[in-house]
This record gives C-alpha cells, structure tokens and sequence, in this order.
C-alpha cells in the first residue's frame, strides 16, 4: 500500500501543436516507406506524390512544435544534443529524410531513396522513443512506444496514400493498407493491454473506456478494414479513398489522446509505515 503525496496532474508542455508534430510528421515518413515499397523504389507516380508530401508533413510538423515551443528561432540548438536527446535525433532523422529526398528528385539515384526510407524509419521511431525517455509520464515511459509509432507512421502513410489513389493509381494501396491497419490495431490493443503499474493503468484508464475504443479501434481499424475488403469485392476508388480518411481521423484521435489525456505526471508516493 501507498500514500500520494502529490497526485497525478496533467502534463502542460505539450498540447495540441504537439500532437501535430506527432500525427503529421509521422504520415509524411509513413506515406514516403509505403510508397516506396509500393513503387519497387522505381519513380513511379505513387513515389513523386510522396516525395512531395512526406517531407511537406514532416516539415509542417517541425513548425509546430517549434511554435508551441514559444522560440521557434533556438531550433538548430536542438541539434547539439544528439548524444544524449531523443528530440535532437528526431529533429536529425526527419532533416535527412527530407535532404535524401529532394536530392533525389534533383538528381535521381536508388541509394538516395533507400537513405530516405532509412531515414523516414528512424525517425518514426525516434518520435516514439521521445515518449518513452519521458519517465516522468506514466503513459508514456514504456518500451512499447517506439514500435507503436512505427506501426502508427507506417498505416498514416499507407491512409495518405489511400486519399491520393485518383493521382497514384496504384491498386495495391488497397492490400498494403489493409494489412498496416491489422498491425496498428495489434500495436495499440497491444499498448491498451499493456500491465504496467497502478499510475499506468490510472493513466491509461480513460483507453479502454467505450468511447475512446470507438474512436481508435472502430472508426480507425474496424470501419476501413472492411471498406477495404468490399474494394477487393467490388473495386471503386472511392473506398479506398474513405478508408483513407478514416485511418488518418483513427491515428489522430489516438495521437490526440495521448497526448493530451493520457499525459498525466506519475504521483509521488510514499509506502505505508
């Protein structure tokens, strides 16, 4: 048994730019691996559409971090600390993503886009390695955070692509982004089963709450899984397209709440005498 000396409070630091940072950035490099694995690494239109979007998103969600931060213009300070700051690394992986890109649209060469897939990989997970180095959240500090950004980054990316068929128009999306929504819904019913500790389960106890799991699991996975599968049945853009949608709007609620609900400060405690 325990006493609370301090009980858990809601995180302050980061709000809603954060979750942008966090949502954006990850579709952008998501949209770019998914692509590429799509397109064979060929620059097929599916890859020029996610060379112009991935690292719009991912660079559009620097920006709002930097803002939220208050002093957008102290950024390259960031850099410094990459020995020792997740942040630093993430800021480092979606900056070489980006160069990998545009130089390979300026000059085209295959080792340019497996850097930049390289690179859109690491930086998913750097993002969800920021979450777990934060031990003073307890939602957040679990090594489940790294490969469920991942898993997170890769289906947004396959969503973006979705909602882009009628400019790719690459059949395939259709499979890649069904199986992405099979292993996003096990990476986060994975972190929803997660045992950790009483501040864990105190924290994360509003995710398995009926309406949250309607949001994320159902909206999210559930709905366009099988939209998917009657595009299989009956071909029509416009189902991928929808699913799409649906994906980005699950990813963004789930993003949204952990954020924002689920970053409560671990209470401070002491052991009954």
């Amino acid at each position: 048994m325990e006493t609370q000396l301090l009980p858990a409070l809601q995180q302050t630091l980061w709000g809603r730019l954060a979750v942008a940072n966090f949502f954006l950035g990850g579709a952008g490099a998501g949209a770019y691996v998914v692509a590429a694995m799509l397109s064979g690494f060929e620059r097929f239109p599916i890859l020029l559409v996610a060379s112009a979007l991935g690292p719009a998103l991912v660079l559009t969600g620097f920006l709002c971090v930097a803002l939220e931060a208050g002093r957008p213009l102290r950024g390259p300070f960031v850099l410094r600390k990459m020995g020792s700051s997740w942040m630093s690394r993430e800021l480092w992986a979606g900056g070489a993503f980006c160069l990998f890109v545009a130089v390979d649209l300026l000059r085209p060469f295959l080792p340019f886009r497996l850097g930049a897939v390289a690179a859109a990989l690491l930086f998913a997970l750097a993002q969800g390695a920021i979450l777990w180095r934060a031990k003073g959240v307890s939602a957040w500090s679990v090594p489940l955070m790294p490969p469920l950004f991942l898993a997170s980054a890769l289906v947004s990316g396959a969503g973006v692509m979705g909602v882009t068929l009628p400019l790719v128009r690459a059949g395939a999306v259709t499979v890649w982004m069904a199986g992405l929504i099979v292993l996003s819904g096990i990476a986060w019913a994975g972190y929803r089963l997660w045992p950790g500790d009483a501040a864990f389960r105190q924290a994360t106890a509003s995710f398995r709450a009926d309406r949250t799991v309607a949001r994320v699991f159902v909206v999210g996975h559930l709905f366009p899984f099988f939209l998917l599968m009657f595009d299989l049945w009956e071909p029509a853009v416009v189902w991928t397209v929808l699913a799409g949608v649906l994906v980005l709007e699950g990813q963004l609620q789930a993003k949204t709440w952990l954020i924002l609900r689920a970053g409560e400060l671990r209470p401070i405690t002491i052991p009954h005498l």
